[in-house]
């Protein structure tokens, strides 16, 4: 979402139109989103992002189109119970900062250096100043309230690590795609067949690759290397491909490894990766693949999938506070 959103923004700059940046910085009790939760405000009303819709997204809409140019932060209590709630039954407060873009040069940096090694953080001063870019290492990378420079700053990160590998462009694959670009994951996909992979058939994935399974280590190193922070979905057309494509999952630190298939497929291909060494497949591995929703169709499947990466990913992006 961020990086649309700043595309967005840098548009609205270069275009002459005034735009507003509107940001979640803490919350606490059950507010609707958390902190770096974003929405971008112009002269006509919100252009894209969310802070969670309701009252609390109503009130700050109103806020920042009645002054795109002028810089604040306010902590609104949601909790009806309290006196000068916005009269949510929700609970909680959340501080929304609100932060005038006025020029084009900060927007540009930050899209020039999204998924950037080493990773650049977007810093949002909480005096509503101009954003800052910083690629300062100690900074954590989710979205977190730090001191930059001196000041109090809401710091997002541009660059995820939190890849998803598909093996396999089946019509599983091709039905999670999408989802996992409207849910924000970065995702490389990988088959053994060029009609099942590329960049037409998956314009959302960040790379596609058309090699056999066994040249995964090949490929798959460098800054494409798979970290603890990163997931596999291994899905190929048969047993031998997923043999593969696990026999390499499992040599990485990957710290999500799930599998499609029949329980007999499982027990053969555990069976064959245990005698080769692999002594903690049953720990490391989820099969089948997805929650356990009764899902049918590709589709249906894609969504079980990707309601399981949403839980495994969920406490990484927990923020931290100042």
């Amino acid at each position: 979402m961020i990086e649309q959103l700043l595309q967005t923004a840098l548009c609205e700059i270069q275009a002459g139109r005034p735009a507003m940046l509107v940001s979640i910085v803490r919350s606490t009790g059950s507010t609707p989103r958390k902190a770096g939760a974003l929405m971008l405000v112009g002269e006509n009303g919100l252009l894209c992002g969310t802070i969670g819709g309701g009252l609390l997204e109503h009130r700050c809409l109103a806020i920042a189109s009645s002054a795109l140019t002028a810089p604040r932060c306010e902590t609104f209590v949601l909790d009806n119970r309290q006196a000068g709630s916005l009269g949510m039954v929700c609970g909680g407060t959340a501080e929304v900062l609100f932060t005038p873009l006025t020029g084009a040069a900060p927007l540009q940096q930050a899209v020039d250096s999204f998924h950037a090694v080493p990773p650049v953080r977007f810093c949002l001063p909480l005096d509503g100043s101009a954003p800052l870019l910083s690629q300062e290492q100690s900074i954590p990378s989710c979205p977190a309230v730090v001191l930059l420079e001196g000041r109090p700053v809401l710091a997002l990160p541009l660059s995820d690590t939190g890849r998803v590998f598909v093996l396999g462009g089946g019509h599983v694959s091709l039905a999670l795609s999408p989802l996992l670009y409207q849910l924000e994951f970065r995702h490389i996909v990988i088959d053994d067949r060029a009609a099942f992979c590329s960049p037409e058939r998956f314009p959302h994935a960040e790379h596609t690759f058309c090699i056999p399974f066994s040249l995964l280590a090949q490929t798959l190193a460098g800054p494409l290397s798979p970290a603890a922070d990163d997931a596999f979905c291994i899905m190929t057309r048969g047993h031998e491909g997923d043999t593969d494509a696990l026999r390499f999952a499992l040599s990485t630190p990957a710290s999500y490894i799930g599998v499609m298939g029949s329980r007999r497929k499982r027990e053969s291909v555990f069976s064959l990766l245990e005698s080769e060494g692999f002594l903690h497949v049953r720990q490391r591995v989820i099969t089948p693949i997805g929650l356990a929703i009764g899902a049918q169709t590709p589709a249906e499947i894609a969504v079980s999938v990707a309601a399981q990466l949403i839980a495994w990913r969920g406490p990484k992006s927990a923020a931290a506070k100042l």
